[in-house]
């Protein structure tokens, strides 16, 4: 786990799948730990990503602007998943148009029980 001033980040393997479990608030100060998770898995693994959304209680225009720039690299956008997200999240995704560029997936199904 990497845990940041207001952001915990989770790297997890499971069911053919790598996911990043956040916890807390992706701002300016949060997004480059964001987009370094995401270079890194990236980079060490051809499987599918998937960021859980859900416990992240706050998320401004850099962490869109991260999550649309490791889509588009290398043909990420295939294999990139959004779990909704909390409310300010969901409404944030809604308001820039995110879900026409990123699959947003109702829950996020590699969770531990």
């Amino acid at each position: 786990m990497y845990e940041f001033p207001n952001l915990n980040i989770e790297i997890v393997e499971r069911d053919g799948a790598v996911m990043l479990m956040l916890d807390g608030e992706i701002d300016l100060c949060a997004a480059p730990e964001l987009e370094a998770s995401l270079r890194r898995v990236g980079a060490e693994h051809s499987k599918p990503v998937v960021v859980d959304l859900d416990r992240v209680s706050f998320m401004d225009s850099a962490g869109v602007h991260v999550l649309l720039q490791f889509a588009l690299l290398d043909g990420n956008r295939r294999r990139l998943a959004l779990t909704r997200g909390s409310p300010q999240v969901r409404r944030l995704l809604e308001i820039t148009g995110v879900g026409r560029y990123l699959t947003i997936v109702a829950s996020p199904q590699l969770r531990s029980a």
